[in-house]
């Protein structure tokens, strides 16, 4: 399956707000920014997790079935990989196996250290995330992603 056109969607706001976050000269503005991008790219990265599930229920289950996964996708919050490798392998064992074997440690360190910054910056503590590590966490994001999709 292709990323739904929702997760697309995310992805290039996302992508737009980095540049506009990198063009700025103020350290401290583009830190700012880090923190800000930090938030979307995890709540991207829910938010496309969950469009997959439910893109495809949709093109294979009953409304009421549908509307089931719908309701359960609404607690997939914070994924970590190995939320995301359950709930994959809650369809079917083999795509959790497949997708276990097919994300690299940059991909799976991402998917941790976006979830662990997310959770510092909401709570109010101390973030030294950078705007270059928050751009590298999105395009390892977007390829664990696309390894998603291409299970459904």
């Amino acid at each position: 399956m292709q990323l739904p056109w929702e997760a697309r969607r995310l992805i290039l706001e996302v992508d737009q707000l980095l540049k506009r976050a990198g063009a700025q000269d103020d350290l401290r503005v583009q830190s700012d920014y880090a923190q800000y991008a930090v938030i979307r790219v995890s709540g991207l990265h829910e938010q496309a997790v969950t469009e997959i599930v439910q893109t495809h229920v949709k093109a294979q289950a009953s409304p009421t079935v549908l509307s089931h996964i719908e309701y359960r996708m609404t607690t997939f919050q914070n994924p970590s990989v190995e939320r995301i490798l359950q709930l994959v392998g809650s369809f079917d064992r083999r795509w959790r196996d497949s997708l276990d074997s097919a994300l690299g440690d940059p991909e799976r360190g991402a998917i941790g250290s976006i979830g662990y910054q997310r959770n510092k910056i909401a709570h109010g503590q101390n973030s030294t995330v950078s705007l270059a590590q928050v751009s590298q966490y999105f395009e390892e994001i977007k390829s664990v992603l696309d390894k998603v999709a291409s299970q459904f």
